[in-house]
């Protein structure tokens, strides 16, 4: 659970370092599950630090990375900040390249979350952290931002960020709607993260949520890889019968985040 200063510290500038969440022992199984799985993803095409490479990471051959979302480190920070109905999305493993230029993770204010990132090395200021733009979860600055990089004026090394330097086993948590990026990273920059998105509430924020539904169908071919169900049927079948998996996969039925044939 988080403090309440903590969440003071989120709700106010967007997100939160949370240090040493994992153990020694739980960073060395992270970083064997996630090379086995994006190397075998990826046999067709093995990484050569030119595109980034991106995998779910919730099926029973990467057994810790699977139960993240349901790990109480995580769910229960979550249901704080945005209320006991938001639901587990994706639990997912990246290699990086090169810099990431400012962006939210959502296209409209309406439809918002947390994401929870972990690096697995040791990143800095000139080495890929990320950095965010305290506050800009917030309007009228989140539009305002979106404006300025329309229009060409977000520049990556000037604008006043505050960078979440970490090492394995911090955690950074952050809005989805705060503008973030990261800058000087390695070709091959390891980073998987956790994400969680709030039950609409109005109109607005269920249009946006089904929208965004509907382009994540899409997120396989467009990471190269073969089209296939997001979900892992046996991670749908859900065979533990987890209560918080079981009530996220009924609104992420309802919202048509898993189609009928997923």
């Amino acid at each position: 659970m988080l403090t309440e200063k903590q969440v003071f510290h989120f709700k106010t500038f967007g997100f939160l370092v949370m240090r040493q969440v994992f153990t020694p022992d739980e960073v060395a199984t992270l970083n064997a599950e996630f090379e086995s799985k994006l190397e075998s993803a990826y046999a067709h095409m093995p990484f050569d630090g030119t595109k980034r490479h991106w995998v779910p990471m919730l099926s029973s051959d990467t057994p810790l990375f699977a139960g993240l979302l349901e790990d109480s480190r995580f769910s229960e920070p979550a249901e704080q900040l945005y209320g006991d109905d938001v639901f587990g999305i994706v639990c997912d493993a990246n290699r990086y390249v090169g810099d990431t230029r400012w962006h939210p993770d959502t296209k409209s204010h309406h439809q918002y979350g947390v994401k929870f990132a972990f690096y697995l090395e040791p990143v800095g200021a000139e080495t890929g952290a990320l950095r965010v733009l305290p506050g800009s979860h917030k309007q009228p600055l989140h539009e305002e931002l979106r404006q300025a990089r329309e229009e060409d004026r977000l520049e990556l090394a000037e604008m006043p960020a505050y960078v979440c330097e970490s090492e394995p086993g911090d955690v950074v948590a952050f809005d989805r709607r705060t503008w973030h990026a990261s800058l000087g990273g390695a070709e091959d920059r390891r980073m998987s993260t956790l994400v969680y998105y709030n039950y609409p509430k109005t109109p607005e924020e269920e249009t946006v949520t089904r929208e965004q539904a509907n382009s994540n169908a899409d997120t396989f071919v467009q990471f190269g890889l073969p089209p296939q169900p997001k979900y892992p049927a046996e991670w749908v079948a859900n065979p533990t019968g987890h209560s918080k998996r079981a009530k996220w996969i009924e609104t992420m039925r309802e919202l048509k985040f898993i189609r009928s044939d997923s």
